[in-house]
């Protein structure tokens, strides 16, 4: 900029300052004049920022895998009822009371002249009786009475044929001191008589005898059929006779449960089950008694041995139909919680699961209305764990998923759906299991998982089987081709590998070529019985030609000749029945949208046993390690 004349720098130095002063001027002004805005401006800015993080979010809280109880179809009134009871005893019955009298009396005002005289000639019986019992325990007779093998004829004889009260009175008090030898509850009061028995043979003799003829005696007494029906119990309240004879039988029932409960010997709790099984109805009139058979039979039914859990688990079904609407879920909810229980144990006998379970589902097929809400409110929960373990990935979470309770559990709902869905509207339950199973399926993929993948398979197949819907397990099936596994392994020793118990497989088995011959013959076994369900379906060349096509790619790619013959042998047996099949339906005269006919092709080759296809999946049945055991 050139130089200004005089009066120009005149006039710019009292009109113009320059804009370096004017600045050094402004500067200290804006900082005063502005500072307390700017620091409003911040701290409303702070305010905002803290109200906006008061307000609530709008985002649903993540449960915690932990709260999500697998057991959820349990009820606080369901699972604590089983603990109210009654005290364990209540002594001995009174020989002496007014209400054998009253007994007697009632059947004296309707019997003839000649059941009175007979009525007295028990009675002479029964006082001979106790002249023997004086002379056998001397002056402690107010102590002491023993049973022999003479006294327990005569008191035999007097129940089973002329059904006397006293004598059975007797005998209760003696069979209650043979249930309680060596456990006699504390905190009772002492009798004044106190029962023993003379020797084994009459102690085993009066045992047997109650157990089969107690039921019998009582009913005909109280003029009751063999029915099971508890209204016919329940409306003898109003019955004299059944006033006196109620302590008799609450007596025997008490016993009984003690035996069942405390006896060492099993074949004892057997025979003593079997027995009781035919007086569930009397139960109808004790119901803490009743409370105090289930508890004892669920424990039974998971502990016994085969016989016993088999017997406990006919008390359990008796009482669910007899007691139907009280009971039902009492019975379900507890036997449940034992199984799962049973199921938490790392040592837990496959074999011995399945037992349990195929008794519980047939339980729970009584009732399909009341079970379908217990299984709806399972499966949710199973599917709420399912999801937070693929979402989070927690390590916890996804070992609770692989769990043998998680896993029995899924496998009791397939088999409880299997077996009543055609009868029933379960597909709502079906869909909801489908997805869970292809979940818990995709949530580690890996080799040491192939036992899970492989059950996992085979319960969508069994879903299909009984459903009869198509249920697409194909993409689960490649990925066990693609497992890395090398052909240096030693074979080892075969071992025993179940894929409920067993989840994880060992990593020193998974260079083993057990393992690469394994993971073939899983694929066979489950692809085969995939398309055995619709080998005669109009849509099996479809269904069939991308499995057969990676198949065939395994089948160049693998250099184990033993695993090659076989799948070379499945292709074939597929190839053939693809061609079967498209033969058929070349000569189709319908539309492809004309569903009925559709579904009625090849109904009567269905039927055919002897095709070609069909022989070679029973081969492969037959083969199966599940199969032979079942045969052994």
């Amino acid at each position: 900029m050139g130089k200004l004349g005089k009066k120009a720098r005149k006039f710019a130095k009292k009109n113009l300052q320059s804009v370096e002063k004017r600045n050094r001027k402004l500067k200290p002004f804006f900082k005063k004049k502005f500072a307390k805005k700017n620091g409003r401006r911040e701290a409303g800015d702070k305010e905002e920022v803290k109200k906006v993080e008061k307000q609530p979010k709008k985002i649903c809280p993540v449960e915690d895998f932990q709260d999500i109880p697998i057991d959820a179809v349990f009820g606080k009134d369901d699972d604590e009822v089983l603990h109210d009871g009654d005290s364990d005893s209540d002594g001995y019955l009174d020989e002496d009371s007014a209400a054998v009298e009253g007994a007697e009396g009632d059947e004296m005002s309707v019997q003839s002249k000649e059941s009175m005289s007979e009525l007295k000639k028990q009675r002479r019986k029964l006082a001979k009786l106790n002249e023997k019992l004086v002379d056998e325990a001397g002056s402690d007779i107010m102590k002491r009475r023993v049973l022999s093998g003479s006294v327990l004829s005569t008191c035999c004889d007097l129940v089973d044929e002329k059904q006397s009260v006293q004598a059975l009175i007797r005998l209760l008090n003696w069979y209650r001191a043979a249930c309680y030898y060596g456990h006699e509850p504390s905190g009772t009061a002492k009798p004044d008589i106190v029962y023993d028995i003379e020797d084994g043979e009459t102690f085993a003799k009066v045992l047997i005898f109650v157990l089969q003829k107690a039921d019998h005696t009582f009913r005909s007494i109280l003029g009751l059929s063999d029915s099971n029906i508890k209204e016919k119990i329940l409306k003898l309240k109003n019955n004299p006779k059944w006033d006196s004879l109620k302590p008799l039988v609450k007596s025997f029932l008490r016993s009984t449960l003690h035996l069942v409960k405390h006896a060492a010997d099993s074949e004892i709790i057997v025979f003593a089950v079997t027995q009781l099984r035919v007086s569930i109805v009397l139960f109808a009139a004790f119901p803490d008694l009743l409370k105090k058979l289930i508890k004892i039979s669920i424990h039974l039914w998971v502990t016994g041995e085969h016989t016993l859990s088999k017997q406990a688990f006919l008390i359990l079904k008796d009482i669910s139909m007899v007691f139907n609407s009280e009971c039902f879920d009492t019975c379900l909810v507890n036997m449940y919680k034992a199984y799962l229980h049973e199921c938490d144990f790392p040592t837990a006998n496959s074999e011995r699961l399945l037992f349990l379970r195929d008794f519980l589902v047939e339980l729970c097929s009584q009732d399909v209305q009341k079970s379908y809400t217990k299984a709806s409110v399972s499966i949710t929960q199973l599917a709420k764990l399912l999801k937070m373990a693929l979402i989070t990935k927690n390590k916890e979470a996804v070992e609770k998923i692989h769990s043998g309770q998680y896993t029995n559990c899924v496998d009791l709902w397939v088999n409880f759906i299997a077996a009543n869905v055609q009868d029933c509207d379960l597909k709502t339950l079906l869909y909801t299991i489908v997805q869970v199973i292809n979940g818990v399926a995709q949530l580690i993929i890996g080799p040491r998982y192939l036992l899970l993948r492989v059950k996992c398979i085979q319960w969508l197949n069994h879903l299909s089987r009984t459903s009869g819907i198509f249920i697409p397990i194909a993409s689960l099936v490649w990925d066990m081709l693609e497992y890395k596994t090398t052909n240096d392994g030693e074979k080892q020793e075969q071992k025993k590998h179940d894929a409920v118990s067993t989840v994880k497989l060992p990593k020193n088995w998974l260079k083993s070529q057990n393992f690469q011959e394994q993971c073939i013959f899983s694929v066979i076994e489950v692809l085969a019985a995939h398309f055995a369900q619709w080998s005669f379906h109009i849509s099996f060349p479809e269904l069939a030609t991308i499995p057969i096509m990676r198949l065939k790619y395994f089948y160049e790619k693998s250099n184990m000749e033993g695993l090659k013959r076989v799948v070379k042998r499945f292709i074939e047996q597929v190839e053939s029945n693809i061609e079967f099949v498209q033969r058929k339906r070349d000569d189709a005269t319908f539309s492809p949208n004309d569903q009925k006919s559709a579904d009625l092709f090849m109904q009567h080759e269905k039927q055919n046993t002897n095709a070609s296809y069909t022989q070679y999946y029973q081969s492969i049945i037959n083969k199966a390690p599940g199969t032979k055991k079942k045969k052994k």
